[in-house]
């Protein structure tokens, strides 16, 4: 099956081959937007990660004529009621590293430091109906970086204790990451839907 993927991040696409290859997901062709050397940027004026999410399935869907799989996620703090959410990638407007700058500030002298990445996926099949899975990973805003791995909050978005999801190898962060945990929904999905055709 050819899938398009609606994003221009193709680090993102292998990250998703392997979740689906080690759930036995076979015989999936997954193309990025990049890979069709389409350079449109996708409005994201949703107000929710699913809203965005769907926005960029629909215009993969749209346009190519293919199912369409896009996800949107983000940085929820519970001290700055969910902030940054849907607007993690540009909290500050100046990119990544001003976005932990502005966070950390934020949360100066801040007890309660709990917060979640959240991954909202959007699957837009063959038929056009829309299926959604939606993936956590909990953990605390750090006090400063740690770690020299991942992107974006991942310096300081502590695990454990000691260590931020940049801390840990790719494999290992793969394996608990929000992506994981709606990719892995998707997997499941895909199988079943398989399931049902071949009986």
């Amino acid at each position: 099956m050819k899938l398009i993927l609606a994003t221009h991040n193709n680090n993102k696409k292998k990250e998703i081959l392997d979740i689906l290859h080690d759930n036995n997901v076979k015989n999936i062709e997954l193309v990025t937007l990049e890979d069709l050397g389409d350079n449109e940027d996708i409005e994201e004026t949703g107000k929710t990660f699913k809203e965005n999410a769907y926005l960029k399935a629909y215009y993969g869907y749209k346009k190519y004529g293919l199912p369409c799989i896009a996800d949107d996620s983000g940085l929820e703090v519970d001290a700055l009621n969910g902030e940054p959410g849907i607007y993690s990638s540009r909290y500050s407007g100046l990119g990544s590293e001003a976005n932990i700058e502005l966070l950390l500030k934020n949360m100066e002298g801040e007890k309660n430091r709990k917060c979640d990445f959240i991954c909202e996926l959007c699957y837009i099949d063959g038929l056009g109906t829309e299926h959604y899975f939606e993936g956590y990973v909990y953990g605390n805003v750090g006090i400063k970086k740690v770690g020299n791995n991942g992107f974006g909050y991942d310096p300081i978005f502590m695990i454990d204790e000691n260590r931020s999801m940049a801390s840990i190898c790719e494999k290992e962060k793969n394996k608990i990451s929000h992506r994981y945990n709606a990719f892995i929904k998707f997997a499941r999905f895909l199988n079943e839907v398989k399931n049902d055709e071949n009986n």
